[in-house]
This record gives C-alpha cells, sequence and structure tokens, in this order.
C-alpha cells in the first residue's frame, strides 16, 4: 500500500520503473522446486488487486524472472490493470540470474538455515562476497547487468511508460543496495514490496516504504 499511495506522486512527464518481490507463496519449508513453485490463492488475489489499485494513465509494461511465481505475479498485476480500464502487456523474462552453478549454490546454501527469516543473512553473506563467483554472480556484477537491462528496456517507452519487474526480495534489495546505497528495512522485503524509481539528468528520485528520496547516478550508470 505505501508503494501505491507514492504513485499519485510520480512526475507525469516521465516515465516510471517499479521493482517489486513476487506475491505470497507457500513457505520455503513447504515447497518442493524452488523455481516451479507457484503462488497461493491469496497471493494471485492480492497481485490482482495491486494492478486495479494502479493509475490508468499509465502504460504499462510487465517483466519478470525466470521463476514461475514471478511470471505469475506479473500477470495477476497485468490482469488487474486491464480490468482497471488501463493499458498493459507482459512482455516475458530478463536474461538475468543471480546463481550460476545450482548445484554447487544449494551445497553452500544446505549450510545455512534456508528459510523466510533467514533471507536477510543470505543477503549479507552475498553482498559481502561469502559466495564464490563462479556458483553466484557477485552482487554488483547482478545490479549492473539489472540496471543495463531495465535502462534498455525504458528508452523503448515513453514519457507516460510504467514498467514492472516481478522477482525477488533479494534482487529488490540487491538493486536498492548497490543503486542507491540503501540497505533494506529491519522488516525485510515483503511479498509486493520494492521501490519505484524516475530519472532525471541529475539523477534518481526513489519511492519506498521509507519514503522518497533523491539519488546521484553510480560512476558507472548509462543515463538514458
Amino acid at each position: 500500500m505505501a508503494l501505491l499511495a507514492h504513485c499519485s506522486s510520480l512526475d507525469g512527464e516521465r516515465p516510471a520503473v517499479i521493482h517489486i518481490r513476487h506475491t505470497e507463496r507457500p513457505l520455503i519449508e513447504e515447497m518442493v522446486d524452488g523455481k516451479t513453485t507457484v503462488s497461493t490463492e491469496t497471493g494471485k488475489e492480492a497481485a490482482y488487486e495491486f494492478g486495479r489499485s494502479l493509475p490508468c494513465s499509465r502504460r504499462y509494461r510487465f517483466f519478470h524472472s525466470y521463476y514461475e511465481r514471478a511470471r505469475e505475479t506479473a500477470v495477476k498485476i497485468h490482469e488487474g490493470v486491464l480490468d482497471g480500464g488501463g493499458s498493459s502487456e507482459v512482455l516475458g523474462s530478463v536474461s538475468l540470474a543471480s546463481v550460476l552453478n545450482h548445484e554447487a549454490y544449494y551445497r553452500h546454501l544446505s549450510r545455512f538455515s534456508d528459510t523466510e527469516y533467514h533471507a536477510q543473512g543470505y543477503f549479507y553473506r552475498w553482498v559481502s562476497g561469502h559466495f564464490p563467483p563462479e556458483v553466484l554472480m557477485p552482487s554488483m556484477e547482478f545490479a549492473k547487468k539489472g540496471a543495463e537491462i531495465m535502462m534498455g528496456n525504458l528508452r523503448s517507452g515513453g514519457s507516460d511508460s510504467f514498467d514492472v519487474y516481478a522477482s525477488h526480495d533479494t534482487w529488490v534489495a540487491a538493486f536498492m543496495f548497490h543503486w542507491f546505497g540503501l540497505l533494506p528495512s529491519r522488516e525485510w522485503v515483503k511479498f509486493l514490496d520494492g521501490f519505484i524509481v524516475q530519472f532525471s539528468d541529475e539523477g534518481m528520485t526513489v519511492y519506498s516504504k521509507e519514503g522518497r528520496m533523491e539519488v546521484d547516478f553510480p560512476h558507472w550508470w548509462e543515463p538514458l
């Protein structure tokens, strides 16, 4: 709801981008295959209502990770936008993955408690370089690739475009850390939580549950 409330404050003359965690899925302990696990019925309804609540003045384009629950989140929000009278299309998955060697990754992960409550600890291990780079892409490199994909897609949109990326808590946290210098909140990145960003020649305007802030571009950033 905090993200949706920020939509009324956006600059209507500039495109916007939102990165959110996917909608509710079963507890990690109840998941058989992380990549194919789908959303709960409550999660589907929440994603749909999220879409219904987005302003109709924008033209929405949806992207998602290769995980099924992220694709499902994008589709349900898209359906909510359409039923609310808005313009929307789902453009598919992004060519981005943090895990480079799944077998080795799960061996490393097995040493830690892989539950919802330890995702923040996993994130800090990732950004501090505890995973070998051939197993898990270094978080800075991952964030740079994510920025390149986002800005490339944004260049094909117009001033009324609103690009929506449905991904994962650690993805959203990595982008916020490396793009804006923001650490995750104590409450972590909840389902359908994330940030909205708009760009100018001077920098970025970021909206999150922490509020609104102006941020300079990182030295490596390629602006519009």
